[in-house]
């Protein structure tokens, strides 16, 4: 039951957080008019959050979230190519995406696509450098196609990434 009440209050907190963000630049966004905007008092949300990196903690938690309601309903998507399935859910919400884009948040972005693509899985030293490689090299496609405002479908990223990595001679196109 306090676990459902804390993720209801973090989602309130969050929505309050990007619908501000939606007319205000982030830096000028404080606690006050995010608990104001969200019916919430100030020391129930020090409660729950990290003082120092409490807006964008809501941020990646709001991602998250969203990404595993997302999951769940393209489970079948999610299974056969977690990758894609997670391309076709950045450009489902890309109005949030560019939303920290354009308030300089590109590292939500990236936090929000190593918890989503590890999936709070942990490696050894080994695999942690590749996972980190692969991670990372997402990130980039996926800051560029934001920085391009979404001009191409998630099939036409997704393109781009097997190019990257699937040697021409081994393509079935």
């Amino acid at each position: 039951m306090k676990r459902t009440q804390t993720v209801f209050l973090k989602l309130c907190l969050a929505d309050a957080l990007i619908k501000l963000m939606a007319d205000q630049n982030y830096d000028s966004i404080n606690v006050s008019a995010i608990c104001e905007l969200a019916g919430v008092g100030r020391t129930t949300f020090y409660r729950h959050l990290d003082c120092k990196n409490s807006k964008e903690e809501l941020l990646v938690f709001k991602i998250n979230y969203e990404w595993g309601r997302y999951a769940d309903l393209h489970q079948e998507d999610v299974e056969k190519d977690k990758g894609f399935a997670l391309t076709c859910f950045i450009y489902e919400y890309r109005r949030l995406f560019s939303l920290l884009y354009n308030n300089d948040l590109i590292v939500v972005i990236m936090r929000a696509c190593e918890v989503l693509l590890s999936g709070g899985e942990t490696w050894d030293k080994k695999l942690s450098y590749l996972m980190s490689y692969f991670i990372y090299g997402y990130f980039g496609v996926i800051y560029q196609w934001i920085k391009y405002g979404f001009d191409e479908t998630p099939e036409q990223v997704q393109k781009h990434i097997s190019d990257a990595f699937i040697p021409q001679n081994q393509r079935s196109e």
